[in-house]
């Protein structure tokens, strides 16, 4: 807008008038939100978008889209403004058209915020009695897989994989009282083969367990996920119930990320921008070798760039009785190693409690994580 006045008194009603209208604008309340957090305005005016003139001040949410503010722009009603004819003796002339007004500090840093990734591995007990837990996995992934689509930003990169829990391949017979392994150390550790060697399991060691012919699958978040939803929930109980019973799913999850499980999990598990979320399934105690810092100091390993444990999420369903109990420890500590609290279940509760902890609340969790992590480069 450009402003002209002809007169001395009449530039200093224009200059009142506009002083006015400033500290107006500078009274208007204005509040930026950020995905899950709130912020409030700076003292100074919101910043103008350039060639914006209606006053409105838009701003990008990567967690949830764009939310825009229409704070309320002066508008004048009243005569359109005097054009000047070509006398500019003594006249002033206001070029109001682009205020100089600082910028939003924290424009460039919301924007960089959010991630572009996010890697789901399914650490799954493969061993007898697990039949029907995996079918009531398979039976709430296709909805779980619709609120992290709806929850995370469009076009974020999704990577779903599975494990299992077997180390062993060949007579596993195990039993546990009061949570509690009764064989020793040295027959648990028997039971215990560490890649490189393999067992040649599938799915097994920390391997990636291949189903029609893709050891993950991969899909972006604008794409129809159905064949994602086919793939895993077949895989998940193609899984079976032949593995061994000295379960071992904290190490099963560490290997998983170590590069000695590469000619099978390359590419699964992204670094920088990307958040990992672990998910144990599994109703035994925990017998993988100790001390668990081990498997956390590999799942770390793999999201350096990211910044460690701080870009990784765990989740489960576990024996509930167990999972509290301190004779089985093993896999409450590692759950309990990464960025937040972990999400768990029982898994011998009905189905409900599945898609309870398999639904909207774990992927409201990734949610929040995605919102703190920066973007790769």
């Amino acid at each position: 807008m450009r402003t002209v006045c002809s007169t001395p008194g009449g530039c200093a009603r224009v200059l009142a008038a506009l002083a006015v209208t400033l500290a107006a604008c500078g009274d208007d309340a204005g509040t930026t939100a950020t995905a899950g957090t709130p912020t409030t305005a700076p003292t100074t005016l919101p910043p103008l978008t350039a060639g914006t003139t209606d006053g409105t001040a838009s701003t990008t949410d990567q967690g949830t889209g764009t939310a825009t503010e229409t704070g309320g722009p002066t508008t004048s009603t009243g005569n359109a403004p005097t054009t000047s004819t070509g006398d500019d003796t003594g006249a002033i002339k206001l070029d109001l058209g682009q205020p100089d007004f600082p910028s939003d500090p924290t424009a460039d840093t919301d924007a960089a915020k959010g991630c572009t990734a996010v890697d789901l591995l399914f650490v799954i007990d493969n061993s007898a009695s697990m039949g029907k837990h995996q079918e009531d996995l398979s039976a709430v992934f296709p909805d779980f897989v619709d609120a992290i689509i709806a929850a995370l930003p469009p076009g974020t990169d999704l990577h779903v994989g599975m494990t299992t829990t077997s180390f062993y391949d060949g007579g596993c017979s195990e039993s546990t009282v009061n949570c509690v392994s009764q064989s020793s150390e040295q027959e648990i550790l028997q039971h215990y083969v560490a890649p490189p060697a393999t067992t040649n399991e599938n799915g097994g060691q920390g391997r990636l367990f291949e189903w029609q012919g893709q050891h993950y699958f991969a899909l972006n978040t604008d794409e129809d996920p159905a064949a994602l939803k086919a793939w895993f929930t077949a895989a998940a109980t193609a899984a079976g119930e032949t593995g061994c019973s000295f379960e071992m799913p904290a190490a099963a999850a560490g290997w998983a990320a170590d590069p000695a499980t590469a000619p099978t999990n390359a590419g699964f598990i992204r670094d920088a921008g990307a958040v990992l979320v672990v998910f144990v399934l599994t109703d035994e105690p925990d017998k993988s070798p100790e001390p668990v810092s081990q498997w956390v100091d590999k799942l770390a390993a793999a999201k350096q760039q990211c910044g460690g444990t701080n870009c990784i999420l765990a989740s489960g369903l576990v024996p509930g009785f167990c999972y509290d109990n301190p004779g089985d420890s093993t896999l409450k500590t590692f759950l309990e190693s990464f960025s937040a609290p972990p999400f768990t279940g029982d898994i011998d509760g009905d189905p409900s409690d599945y898609a309870m902890v398999v639904g909207d609340a774990l992927a409201g969790v990734i949610q929040e994580k995605c919102e703190e992590i920066e973007p790769p480069g």
